[in-house]
């Protein structure tokens, strides 16, 4: 049995989205993982389906940061101190502004991601550092 953490599971996460290459991410997500964003309806469900979704978001960011300064994402690594108190998480800002605009995160079972979400920062109180 593996011993992922959600922790783990964030720094992968980060990792994928700061290099713009999600294997290393989607080898952790369950056969069955969920995601959801509270900005869009519904959720994603199997690690096939997020992958494609994944892989496309990544593709765009890719393409339009080369010229664009405000497609790029960075993400960052935090925790949380309302709602979910002391949890580990992702913090992702596109373009070059400083508040974190999406808090990320992460359910582990049985040594794989089982569930993420994309949630509103506000809701979560994160703090975070950018890991050199």
């Amino acid at each position: 049995m593996s011993t992922l953490t959600e922790e783990d599971a964030a720094i992968a996460f980060a990792r994928a989205w700061n290099r713009l290459e999600p294997d290393d991410f989607l080898a952790l997500l369950a056969p069955d993982a969920r995601y959801a964003s509270q900005w869009v309806a519904g959720e994603l469900v199997g690690a096939p389906v997020i992958e494609d979704y994944l892989r496309g978001k990544m593709r765009t960011v890719r393409a339009n940061g080369v010229n664009d300064p405000e497609a790029r994402v960075r993400v960052e690594l935090g925790r949380t101190t309302k709602s979910f108190p002391d949890r580990p998480c992702a913090l992702m800002t596109q373009g070059e502004s400083d508040p974190f605009q999406a808090a990320v995160l992460f359910d582990v079972r049985d040594g794989k991601v089982a569930r993420y979400d994309l949630c509103i920062p506000g809701l979560l109180g994160p703090v975070g550092v950018f890991p050199a």
